[in-house]
């Protein structure tokens, strides 16, 4: 059945690419704004203290799991919750899917206008286009996506690896100095948006059932956690010691702002390219997940006649969730931590202690039975 487990399971640096993709293809563009923001010259710090939450949902959504081996996160919520409230529990997770995807589909356009490279290309134009390319990789399926983000993460992780790099000459490491001056609290209340964006690592849970094995998972997960908060860090970091706090907290694209200050010809155009791609990636799993819960939820043996809809209405609540740009960086810092709190942290972590509670109870059961 097309979007259920099979034969082709991804391997452990699959899933590291996976998400690494997933999480730092927004995080590492839109964090240093709100820390920065919040912390001021410290905020490089809330990327790290969002290690743990990462660990924590990697562990949880493995975990998960395990319980139901062969079974996806929608259609294990039934199990976990009962029939009823496992079915409205599942539907507020296609829901919340819809919302997280359709502000990233806002996120892409925004970057793709906002540098300046498509200034000329009719808005309706880049975005249909955009779907038409997730929609095609979406209906062909697990596999397709997997090998194809495999192969586009190398060219992505090496680039962005070496523009890092190479912003080290330009960098004013002392702009981090004293370190801890803003305080705890509000390094703290800095980690907010980290936190949520670091959360989406929940969707390992989704991915689950396709991967080789437990430990796999858990390898994969723990590597994507680790590298993105090395990439979102080191960028804040050049970010404050190259922009300074000031511009730093108000740049939405710090990291095409960097790209000034770097004597390289097309660096911008290799920056689009990197996001364009990575975006495309994000999309894609997130239509993908869409889709195939949607399949599930609904009782339905096949994702793909879905696939085109569900890459329409992202489409259609990319513009209907947010009226500009404007409102866009303005609300997700709002919104989005409280919704990702609930869903990526909470909830599973409920999840997972009714699933181990049931484990145990059956055991006692089938041991009092045998004896």
């Amino acid at each position: 059945m097309p979007g259920q487990p099979g034969n082709y399971k991804i391997s452990g640096y699959m899933v590291a690419a996976l998400l690494i993709i997933l999480d730092a293809t927004t995080g590492i563009l839109f964090v240093p704004l709100s820390v920065v923001t919040v912390a001021g010259h410290d905020g490089w710090i809330a990327p790290l203290l969002t290690i743990p939450g990462g660990l924590y949902v990697v562990l949880v959504s493995v975990w998960l799991g395990s319980f139901y081996p062969g079974k996806t996160f929608i259609e294990y919520l039934p199990i976990i919750l009962g029939k009823i409230i496992g079915k409205i529990v599942a539907w507020a997770y296609v829901l919340f899917l819809f919302y997280v995807f359709s502000t990233v589909v806002r996120e892409c356009l925004a970057l793709l206008y906002g540098t300046g490279i498509f200034r000329q290309t009719p808005h309706q134009a880049l975005a249909l286009l955009l779907i038409i390319a997730t929609t095609y990789a979406t209906a062909s399926g697990v596999e397709v996506i997997s090998r194809s983000i495999w192969y586009f993460s190398a060219f992505i992780i090496v680039a962005l690896t070496l523009f890092l790099l190479g912003t080290i000459p330009f960098t004013n490491f002392d702009s981090i100095f004293p370190i801890g001056e803003a305080g705890l609290n509000t390094i703290m209340q800095s980690t907010l948006t980290p936190h949520a964006y670091r959360g989406e690592l929940i969707l390992l849970a989704f991915l689950f059932p396709y991967i080789k094995t437990r430990k796999e998972a858990i390898w994969g997960g723990i590597t994507a956690n680790l590298a993105i908060a090395g990439f979102i860090t080191f960028n804040t970091i050049a970010a404050i010691g190259i922009l300074g706090v000031k511009v730093a907290s108000h740049a939405y694209y710090s990291t095409f702002y960097m790209a000034d200050y770097i004597p390289a010809a097309g660096l911008k155009i290799v920056l689009v390219t990197i996001w364009i791609v990575a975006f495309w990636g994000k999309i894609t799993l997130g239509q993908f997940f869409i889709s195939n819960g949607v399949a599930q939820a609904a009782g339905l043996k096949d994702h793909r006649p879905l696939a085109w809809t569900i890459g329409i209405l992202l489409l259609v609540f990319s513009q209907v969730f947010y009226q500009d740009t404007t409102d866009l960086f303005h609300s997700v810092p709002h919104t989005f931590p409280g919704v990702a709190l609930f869903f990526e942290y909470l909830i599973p972590g409920a999840l997972l202690l009714i699933a181990w509670f049931k484990a145990k109870s059956g055991k006692k059961n089938s041991s009092v039975t045998t004896n």
